[in-house]
């Protein structure tokens, strides 16, 4: 398997609002991280600093 493309790269209004819509229907993080093409620790930081793992149970 192949690392993220997007290493130590900045996060792009396109990512971001795909991150938003994804957590929106509750996509699984490592789903969600494969799709970005950024580690599931990326993937979390820029949620949890976006607001959006409140609504995460």
């Amino acid at each position: 398997m192949a690392g993220p493309v997007k290493h130590n790269q900045e996060w792009t209004k396109q990512d971001i609002a795909l991150l938003r819509e994804l957590y929106r229907k509750k996509t699984v993080h490592r789903e969600v991280a494969a799709k970005l093409k950024r580690t599931l620790n990326a993937v979390e930081s820029k949620a949890t600093e976006l607001g959006l793992t409140k609504k995460r149970n």
